[in-house]
């Protein structure tokens, strides 16, 4: 009489339990990818956001060339002005017109509230250096940066870092009106 030999089919729980754990660190490490790839994201639009409120700023600035020469421009802080030159005119000194060192400060507060709100931490600063490499950061009332000058509009704010905690990020633009 013959016997029939047996063999074992399926899997054993040894070998469902080693591709379940293979299957989980496969898992981790596409959960590390996407992380990372949030936190690329994240810097990537706030340099992108950052630029363009630059841009933005150096367009008005170039468009109220007597306010950009008279140095209404230069500020490291908001001016905090009470009037409106984009909608109804309300504050200004002449009725229905803005002039443009109410203008350049109008902008200021602009972007100054923009930076605020659009970044943790976020600031802006605007300073001109002259051909002999003189800075001048405040408005003295005086034409303090005639066309020659180059201009830097500098936006920075605060970025969480993975491994350095809070880090402060900036970006600088440099232009000649």
């Amino acid at each position: 009489m013959l016997t029939k030999l047996q063999t074992n089919k399926g899997f054993s729980l040894i070998e469902i339990m080693v591709a379940v754990f293979v299957l989980a660190i496969g898992l981790l490490g596409i959960a590390g990818l996407q992380v990372t790839a949030i936190k690329s994201n994240h810097t990537a639009l706030s340099r992108t956001q950052s630029t363009q409120l630059a841009y933005d700023l150096a367009d008005r600035m170039r468009a109220n060339m007597p306010g950009t020469i008279a140095g209404g421009y230069l500020a490291t802080a908001a001016p905090g002005e009470t009037y409106n030159c984009f909608d109804d005119f309300t504050g200004t000194a002449s009725a229905g017109l803005c002039s443009p060192a109410e203008m350049a400060h109008a902008d200021l507060d602009w972007i100054f509230s923009l930076a605020a709100s659009n970044f943790p931490q976020g600031a802006a600063a605007v300073s001109c250096t002259s051909p002999a490499g003189t800075n001048v950061t405040a408005d003295t009332a005086a034409a303090d940066c005639s066309q020659d000058f180059s201009h830097t509009i500098t936006i920075s704010w605060n970025e969480q870092d993975g491994t350095n905690g809070l880090v402060g990020k900036s970006i600088n633009v440099e232009f000649e009106p």
